[in-house]
């Protein structure tokens, strides 16, 4: 039965090429243009994340902090908070001077003015801007520490950034996804109704609507996927193009293109079965 099912979807498909043609090209530029989003988005997360791991807490300590209690701060923010650095009153010294670069003025300033502090790589569940305002805030309450710095309004900004590109590819996959369940819809209910008098007859002969639309049905899904995997060919064409250009640029992780291939043929045989729902229905009228 499937081996009919597939001869019969191969029949059709070369009956008529004008129309599996077109709808393959249709699908090839939908799907295009949703992997572009797709990847860009997919890009610019990547770059977040790297930024997003940058992400770091600051706390300066008192002057008058002994060793021990320094110890035990940063034994109680290492099981609280993340990984802990120290830096020391000279090695923050060296930093500034480095970042400064001019002897002249470092010659004025008479002794080290900055304080000791400890670096806070958060955990990734903390680097949101309110788990870390929340962390800042009751660390800022422990009696060893001078001030907290953390850049507020720059992490607020990077994930509103992050949360606007989340909207904007639901967005652009649910238009895509309506624009490829109708292309299929189209495509599906022409071919059928090209066909409409020999499957007349198979609906009179006592053959049943799942009989009649396997076919049909596997041909959509058939499009679907030549045109997924072209759209995957052209993207990966224009990654590598952009790469050579653009450094850092990468191609989206193989779970995601067989996501995407995958998602392709599931809306196909979706819209291909609500095609033929309605078009056998006003056959068998």
């Amino acid at each position: 039965m499937h081996g009919f099912d597939l001869r019969e979807a191969l029949r059709s498909f070369r009956h008529h090429r004008g129309i599996a043609t077109t709808a393959i090209v249709a699908l090839t530029a939908a799907l295009t243009l949703a992997g572009l989003f797709l990847m860009l988005a997919h890009n610019a997360t990547v770059a977040l994340q790297f930024v997003g791991d940058r992400r770091e807490m600051v706390v300066y300590l008192r002057d008058d902090v002994t060793d021990s209690q320094r110890d035990d701060l940063v034994n109680r923010l290492t099981g609280l908070f993340g990984s802990v650095t120290y830096v020391g009153k000279n090695a923050a010294w060296k930093d500034f001077a480095q970042q400064v670069g001019d002897p002249q003025l470092l010659e004025a300033v008479d002794q080290n003015p900055l304080p000791a502090s400890l670096r806070v790589r958060l955990r990734p569940e903390l680097l949101a801007a309110p788990a870390m305002a929340l962390a800042a805030k009751q660390v800022g309450e422990m009696p060893e520490v001078e001030d907290v710095r953390y850049g507020a309004e720059w992490v607020r900004r990077l994930d509103d950034i992050t949360r606007g590109l989340e909207r904007g590819a639901l967005a652009a996959g649910i238009a895509v996804a309506l624009a490829l369940i109708l292309v299929v819809y189209n495509t599906i209910r022409l071919t059928v109704l090209a066909r409409r008098q020999p499957i007349e007859i198979m609906s009179r002969l006592g053959a049943t609507d799942g009989f009649i639309a396997r076919p049909y049905v596997i041909e959509a899904v058939f499009e679907a996927l030549i045109a997924s995997v072209l759209s995957l060919g052209l993207l990966y064409a224009l990654q590598q193009a952009a790469a050579s250009q653009i450094s850092g640029v990468v191609f989206l992780p193989w779970s995601w293109a067989a996501a995407f291939v995958g998602a392709a043929v599931a809306l196909a045989w979706l819209g291909a079965s609500l095609a033929l729902s309605r078009v056998l229905r006003a056959v068998g009228a």
